[in-house]
């Protein structure tokens, strides 16, 4: 029972910790922008005095909305399946595409090294192998 309850307590001290980061870096961020606007333009001490409580407001306005819309969590649901997604047809055929490139640039370097022309045929063929190999149905009719 105490094992539970002390990791109860350590949890609420880290979300304690975490909503007191989030604060700063609200405070931070909006001494940043007030600073920009006054580098960008002409503003008065007393007037960033009275618009700063606003300013915090409406960066709380926009975290309480991040929070309830769960913006963060979404996103780390989103990063975690591109992630962990499977390989699909385009990625193979994305990699190939590189694979072709690198050789064609390879190729191209040789022929330099050698004085040589560059053998055009032969990538303009391996090319079309490619592209006739990665031929939407629908261009086939």
């Amino acid at each position: 029972m105490k094992k539970h309850n002390s990791a109860k307590f350590i949890g609420k001290q880290l979300s304690r910790l975490k909503m007191a980061q989030a604060y700063y870096q609200l405070i931070v961020s909006t001494v940043n922008t007030i600073s920009l606007i006054s580098l960008a333009f002409t503003v008065d001490f007393v007037w960033l005095m009275v618009m700063f409580p606003f300013l915090i407001f409406v960066t709380w306005l926009v975290g309480y909305y991040m929070d309830k819309k769960d913006i963060t969590a979404e996103d780390a649901v989103k990063c975690n399946e591109m992630l962990n997604r499977y390989i699909n047809t385009a990625d193979i055929k994305a990699q190939e595409f590189q694979m072709f490139q690198f050789q064609a640039l390879i190729e191209s370097l040789k022929s330099l090294q050698d004085k040589k022309p560059i053998d055009a045929e032969s990538l303009t063929k391996r090319y079309e192998e490619y592209m006739k190999r990665w031929r939407s149905p629908e261009g086939q009719k």
